[in-house]
This record gives structure tokens, sequence and C-alpha cells, in this order.
């Protein structure tokens, strides 16, 4: 009897200790590996994010919202995890905004922080604005550009492996608006 339940405990130790392993496995190596469509949904969330953070700025930006995608050198694979068709991406799209006035950028970063606080969202300071994580882990930071010193809004998903189903119609790489869609100006050899 004794026997038995020192057995069975060692066997459940056992299973617990391979689920953590797998799963520490898993978190190394980068995450989960979804699917081409479950990243191209994350992409349109992204961007949607972006959008709707844009057109929420008060005072608002002059023109409409347009997103122009960045690329992401910190999503790699250093270690060598993904193989064949497993790929890994961040979604970065970036917003200019333009305003008049010095003054009515200021005012919409003040008015923003204080939106995200009354939502109960942590926002941090950069150097020349505001940065916060909105739902599904997207990052949004409203400041000045670097080089330009001109105030954009950045949308930044997180970095997600997948399989890249080639010669499907959806390429990241090419999706410059980030809509989730290949539009025709944005077809390789257009």
């Amino acid at each position: 009897m004794r026997k038995n339940i020192v057995l069975t405990a060692v066997g459940a130790v056992l299973t617990g200790l391979i689920a953590v392993v797998a799963w520490g496995y898993q978190r190394i190596a980068g995450g989960p590996v979804g699917t081409n469509e479950e990243f191209r949904a994350h992409v349109r969330r992204t961007t949607w994010t972006g959008d709707a953070v844009y057109l929420a700025l008060t005072p608002g930006p002059r023109g409409a919202p347009y997103p122009v995608q960045e690329g992401s050198s910190s999503c790699v694979d250093d270690f060598g995890f993904d193989e064949g068709d497993v790929t890994r991406d961040r979604p970065i799209y970036t917003w200019d905004l333009s305003y008049e006035r010095d003054e009515d950028f200021r005012a919409a970063l003040k008015a923003l922080g204080a939106a995200w606080r009354a939502e109960g969202r942590e926002v941090e300071k950069t150097g020349t604005g505001i940065t916060a994580t909105l739902d599904d882990g997207i990052r949004v930071t409203v400041q000045r550009n670097w080089y330009t010193d001109d105030p954009e809004l950045r949308a930044e998903g997180r970095c997600t492996r997948y399989r890249d189903t080639y010669n499907d119609s959806y390429d990241y790489m090419y999706d410059k608006n980030g809509d989730g869609t290949l539009d025709e100006d944005e077809r390789p050899g257009y």
C-alpha cells in the first residue's frame, strides 16, 4: 500500500516537472506558435489601437490617421528555436501627429495621460512624451520623434511566433499600413 502511494507521488512529481520544463522551453523559445491568420488579427488590433488613440487625442491632430510600418530588430530568434515555416514578427506602426501649435500637442499629451490614468492604466513618461500598455499587450507611445523632433504616435504589438504559410495572400513585410491585407500598391513588384 505504502509503495503504491510513493510510486503515485513520484509519478505526479515527474509529470509536473515535465510540464514545467515544457512550459519553460516554450517561454524561452518565444511563446506558443500561432497561425498566420492569428498574426494578421494581431497586426489589425495593433493598428486599430493606434487609430483609436489617434482619434481620441484632444485636441486632435490635423489630417486623417495613416499608419506607417516600422521594423523591429528585437523580435528575432537568436537561439535557433524557430524551424521550418515558423517565424516571428512584431507589428510596429507610427502615425505622424501634425499640430498647428506646440501647445496643442502638449495639451493632447496631458489629456491622453489623464484619460489613461482614469482607465486604470500605468502611464510612464518617456523623454518627450508618455507611454502605456493597452489591450492585448499593445504598447502605445505618444512623443516627439528622437530624430526629427516631430510629434508621433507609435503602437507596438507583442513579438509573435506563427507559422508563415508562404505563398499565402498575406505577408506582413509588405503590409505597410497594417490593415491585415496586402493592398494592390503593397504587393511585391508593384
